[in-house]
């Protein structure tokens, strides 16, 4: 599906941002025993609003309509549906080609968090560089992640949740 262009600003309908959220969930990596653990993935829109007393509040909601510069909150959930305790849990998630990673917003309890530029080696944030055709390089920033990576440091036990979130704003 093509966004369409309106008044110079590109709008991405809700079936586009379904879409990219299946897509998501379809390429999300788990490293556990086939089928014992079962992944949800949603999408939230931020939407900013002043309170009365000036306060600024921060609410996410279903995304009906995704505009450039909107902020997305990805929260990933994953829940061990075995009889059986697991550990060693690692997720992958891409960062889809129309959204650059918003910097410090990947959570997860117990975990530890990694990203990569090129698909093959991930590291703390602080240790990713860049090269150019050069072969001069420098330090990576959050808008050069391609993918981030969890490891989940407890051990699941039957029935039990844990989640994930990033966020992006979409180029």
């Amino acid at each position: 599906m093509r966004a369409q262009k309106q008044n110079q600003i590109f709008i991405y309908p809700v079936k586009l941002v379904s879409l990219f959220a299946f897509l998501l969930l379809m390429s999300l990596d788990a490293y556990a025993e086939e089928g014992a653990i079962r992944f949800s993935n949603n999408a939230f829109k931020q939407v900013i609003s002043k309170n009365a007393d000036g306060s600024v509040q921060y609410d996410y909601v279903e995304p009906k309509l995704v505009l450039p510069d909107d902020v997305i909150l990805y929260e990933i959930v994953f829940e061990n549906i075995t009889d059986k305790e697991i550990s060693n849990i690692v997720i992958n998630n891409p960062i889809a080609n129309n959204s650059k990673y918003r910097a410090g917003s990947a959570t997860g309890d117990a975990t530890e968090i990694t990203f990569t530029v090129d698909g093959k080696t991930f590291a703390a944030a602080d240790a990713l560089t860049v090269k150019d055709k050069t072969g001069r390089s420098w330090q990576a920033k959050p808008e050069d992640y391609t993918a981030i990576r969890w490891l989940y440091k407890k051990v699941l036990k039957p029935g039990e949740k844990g989640k994930v979130t990033y966020k992006t704003t979409i180029k």
